[in-house]
């Protein structure tokens, strides 16, 4: 009873975040993805379309092996297909927004179960992975956002102000949680609210000096995107946060021989990190359309 109690807690704390998922190493993701991002739109075009790519596949990769995803060859597949497809129509389309995902996303679905059907005497857990490969592609056609956003006036600018916001104000609040997690949200996550309102001055901080110059995002506005973007990161990673912790992926039944994790499990503080990143950006488009029309 004592050995059960003590790998039960020890399994507990690794779920929470303080074990192979501290918060400074998921700072330090979120710093990384919002640098490759950042760093490919002041290359121009290309080089955002490239950096998009890359993070693309990372995210794909991370969020299959990482959380277990049944079916994972199919799924990698399937988000590799729908992300060379979604940057395809994105740059071709540029003019028409989000629109093009429509399209992917069309195609995508009867996919997703044709994939479900080809899996034969292996067809298992069909709904976990369907749920999953579904947030994989939202994510993924998600991050083209920045694409489109990078080709309207001043997407120079905003692109990498608005992912500055989003990974310093990520990066901030893992740090504040790191050293002080109270009030928390929920008694068994490691997040409280202290974090949520650091990342927020973060990213407002960063949104205010970044479109300063520009004359829609004057007068506060520019702050308030970033504030805004850069609460919906914290919220979404907290939202990453919880999910993980109340996970049945590190149970007994799944884990491997001997008591140890399963081999992907040190993929997911990446797939967090990614996901986080790829679902802040439609809202950072919305905003800024919203503000510079």
């Amino acid at each position: 009873m004592t050995v059960d109690s003590s790998a039960s807690t020890a399994m507990q704390s690794d779920r929470s975040g303080t074990g192979s998922a501290p918060h400074l190493q998921l700072a330090v993701l979120s710093l990384l993805a919002g640098g490759v991002l950042a760093g490919g739109s002041y290359l121009g075009d290309i080089g955002l379309l490239v950096a998009t790519a890359v993070v693309q596949a990372l995210l794909v990769v991370s969020w299959v092996l990482g959380t277990g995803l049944p079916g994972r060859t199919g799924a990698l597949a399937i988000g590799g297909l729908a992300a060379a497809a979604v940057d395809a129509a994105t740059t071709h389309w540029h003019d028409s927004g989000y629109s093009p995902v429509l399209g992917v996303l069309g195609v995508a679905i009867p996919l997703m179960f044709v994939h479900q059907l080809i899996r034969g005497v292996v067809r298992a857990r069909v709904v976990e992975s369907l749920a999953d490969i579904t947030v994989l592609l939202l994510a993924v056609v998600a991050l083209t956002g920045l694409m489109v956003l990078r080709r309207q006036g001043d997407g120079n600018v905003l692109v990498p102000a608005v992912v500055a916001a989003i990974a310093a104000g990520m990066a901030a609040s893992h740090v504040t949680d790191a050293g002080w997690s109270a009030p928390r949200f929920d008694p068994a996550v490691d997040r409280g609210l202290p974090a949520v309102v650091v990342g927020i001055v973060v990213g407002g901080g960063i949104g205010l000096l970044a479109l300063r110059r520009i004359i829609d995002f004057t007068g506060g506005r520019g702050g308030f995107v970033g504030a805004a973007v850069a609460a919906v990161a914290c919220l979404l990673s907290i939202g990453a946060t919880f999910s993980g912790t109340h996970s049945t992926l590190d149970a007994p039944t799944s884990a491997e021989p001997g008591g140890a994790l399963p081999r992907g499990a040190r993929l997911r503080p990446v797939a967090a990190t990614l996901m986080t990143v790829a679902l802040s950006v439609p809202a950072a488009y919305v905003l800024v359309n919203a503000l510079s029309s």
